[in-house]
């Protein structure tokens, strides 16, 4: 639902591309050309200066609370409950023993191997290969570690966390005899919030400090440009303003490149779940997709 206006996105990516044309090719090759280098290069800044400090900023401002709130969902049996349930909801008939897992987890020596090990004995018979049910064991730290974040964190923190767990999950060996800890689970939480959820809060700071930062050194170029250049309607002739319209092409994916931040930002901020703006409205545009992907990898 909401897919069939996937085709709006595409509309505003080439409206933007045209106006910049249209603009661009007024101007002629020479302003068009430093123009869109000065926005070129508020860009880059705004890019470098965003990444370099959106880490910092988590750290310093939405850390800590990110660890209470996790501290405050971990009891010492959470995950071993979660995870014997995830290990029953499989349909063969497991009925996994919290002890047994308490021990497993908590053990200085544990290793996924040993876990696919219990799996295939929990009723004295194989329920599978040892690569598919280690598949199921590492999916089983990604599905737990997302209801535990998600409690209390927004979602979308909580499916980056069951991504970056899914992506490597060897961290889950130093995180578990934390998590089942009996008297202090704190470190688990901040391990938790330093490894899986904080790329979330990481990308949205970034994204928003992307936008905010462009807008102000586009702020800038717009007037030192017009302070500098001459205001004298010299003419300019047909191939100047052509080529000025095809640079106008480069300025137009500027723009719309932030455009599809602004647009990230509340595909994110709606945990990629509101009707129209979310990731999967985006996929079936034609034009608008690349500028979003590459915003998105950021």
């Amino acid at each position: 639902m909401g897919n069939q206006f996937w085709w709006f996105y595409d509309v505003i990516a080439v409206a933007i591309i045209l106006v910049c044309i249209f603009f661009s090719g007024r101007k002629g090759t020479m302003k068009a050309a430093i123009s869109t280098v000065g926005y070129g290069i508020a860009l880059a800044l705004a890019l470098g200066i965003s990444s370099s400090t959106a880490e910092t900023l988590y750290k310093s401002t939405l850390r800590s609370s990110c660890i209470s709130k996790i501290d405050d969902t971990i009891k010492a049996d959470t995950f071993v409950n979660k995870y014997a349930a995830y290990l029953d909801s499989f349909g063969y008939n497991l009925h996994a023993n919290n002890e047994n897992l308490t021990n497993l987890f908590s053990s200085d020596d544990y290793s996924d191997e040993k876990m696919i090990k219990y799996i295939n004995n929990i009723n004295g018979r194989k329920i599978g290969e040892d690569e598919e049910v280690g598949r199921l064991v590492r999916e089983g730290y990604a599905v737990v570690i997302r209801d535990i974040a998600a409690q209390n964190l927004s979602k979308y923190a909580a499916e980056t966390a069951a991504r970056e767990i899914r992506s490597d999950s060897s961290g889950m060996k130093e995180l578990l005899p934390l998590i089942t800890d009996v008297e202090y689970r704190t470190p688990a939480a901040k391990y938790i919030a330093d490894n899986y959820t904080a790329p979330a809060f990481v990308t949205i700071y970034k994204l928003i400090g992307f936008i905010l930062l462009f807008a102000a050194l586009a702020i800038l170029v717009y007037f030192i440009f017009h302070q500098y250049t001459s205001r004298d309607e010299e003419h300019i002739d047909v191939g100047s303003h052509i080529s000025g319209g095809i640079i106008g092409v480069i300025k137009g994916g500027l723009f719309v490149t932030v455009a599809a931040a602004l647009i990230r930002v509340w595909a994110v901020m709606g945990s990629d779940e509101m009707l129209f703006f979310n990731s999967g409205v985006i996929d079936d545009s034609i034009i608008f997709k690349y500028f979003y992907t590459f915003v998105s990898s950021l």
